[in-house]
């Protein structure tokens, strides 16, 4: 089950909002209120207040998406895939699907959100002042105060060299022109961003026994999170930099086991998920690929049903996401496996099914592979 949903698209760009978005919004929506409008604006009436509470915070999380897609139109110029951008717990990610092509690229995109961050503060405060001049201004004053701060703190933030960062992406930038290897420039700055977290864990752990202000764990979880992505980041460096190039029939299974459409799900339950232990499998109409049923798509009719309706009529209709050619990278199919939320992809040719690839085979061929040094 997803943690995202769909919100909008925008440049061309999908825009989706994790579940976990919800828990910071409400959090820094009662923050807004209680401590930032409570204290400046002492007289603003407890519904107002609220109001304007949601106001900010939804500009607050707009600035957000702003900054992260200014990441993903650059990198699109750049010829990059992007495969969305996602709000969630700790900011907003834009999803690359592939690396910078060079490290003039690599510094463009990682540049463009914290320019974009520190236009919106310069910005902000220029409402400001604009609204602390206008008669009942006040809250506007207040919430562009509040917006331009936290903007100039995002840049600030985001600019500290520890990949992946926007700072640690800079300066990745800068070792890959001076040392020419992606994989090594990628280490070092990855080094940089665990160091960084581990620094954030550390202080935010002292900084709050010493005041017992939770808002210090905060920046202790950020930092653990920062730790978490920089050895993540890394390893998908590795990982790209040894699948590609590599096709799909080096780690795909040829002998596929196929379901037949004309069986009902439950014998596809009983015969092949129960007894392969696995959770897909292509249907055959024939030699006709109608599509790969998964165990989604067997939930999704009720149980009572199973002993009557078959495969061919529970499969979705077979689509390009997927499918891949056998020629394709390993990489490409990992990366379409994991934009897709599926663990396998049907290798097709010509319309003809020619095996299956799926996570478990990519990782064996990646093990094989390291353990001959290729």
């Amino acid at each position: 089950m997803t943690k995202s949903f769909r919100i909008g698209r925008l440049f061309g760009i999908e825009i989706e909002i994790d579940y976990t978005w919800f828990i910071v919004f409400v959090l820094l929506m009662v923050l807004v209120s209680t401590d930032i409008l409570a204290k400046q604006l002492p007289g603003l009436a407890l519904g107002t207040r609220w109001l304007v509470a949601a106001f900010t915070t939804v500009l607050f999380f707009a600035s957000v998406l702003l900054h992260e897609l200014s990441h993903s139109v650059v990198a699109k110029a750049q010829g990059l895939g992007i495969s969305g951008i996602t709000l969630f717990i700790f900011g907003g990610v834009s999803k690359m699907t592939d690396e910078p092509k060079s490290a003039g690229a690599e510094f463009k995109i990682a540049i463009a959100g914290p320019l974009m961050s520190l236009f919106l503060a310069v910005l902000c405060f220029g409402l400001r002042f604009a609204f602390r001049l206008a008669p009942s201004g006040a809250p506007f004053a207040v919430v562009f105060g509040w917006l331009g701060a936290m903007n100039g703190m995002l840049a600030v933030f985001n600019m500290l060299p520890g990949f992946p960062l926007d700072g640690g992406r800079v300066l990745r930038a800068g070792l890959w022109q001076s040392l020419a290897n992606l994989a090594e420039a990628t280490r070092i700055a990855a080094t940089f961003g665990q160091g960084l977290g581990i620094l954030m864990i550390v202080g935010g752990i002292f900084l709050f026994l010493i005041s017992r202000d939770a808002g210090f764990l905060w920046l202790a979880l950020i930092g653990w999170f920062l730790t978490q992505m920089a050895q993540s980041s890394y390893q998908q460096v590795v990982l790209r930099q040894a699948l590609s190039g590599v096709p799909v029939t080096q780690a795909m299974t040829t002998q596929v086991q196929a379901v037949p459409g004309d069986i009902t799900l439950d014998r596809v339950v009983n015969e092949y998920i129960m007894a392969y232990n696995h959770p897909a499998f292509p249907v055959l109409d024939g030699d006709r690929l109608l599509g790969l049923l998964c165990l989604s798509d067997i939930r999704r009719v009720a149980q009572e049903r199973w002993s009557y309706v078959t495969a061919r009529e529970a499969v979705p209709p077979l689509t390009e996401q997927y499918m891949i050619a056998p020629q394709a990278d390993a990489w490409d199919a990992l990366v379409r496996m994991t934009a897709e939320n599926c663990g396998r992809l049907l290798v097709v040719e010509g319309g003809a099914l020619r095996g299956i690839i799926s996570r478990t085979d990519i990782m064996r061929l990646m093990r094989m592979r390291m353990q001959l040094g290729l």
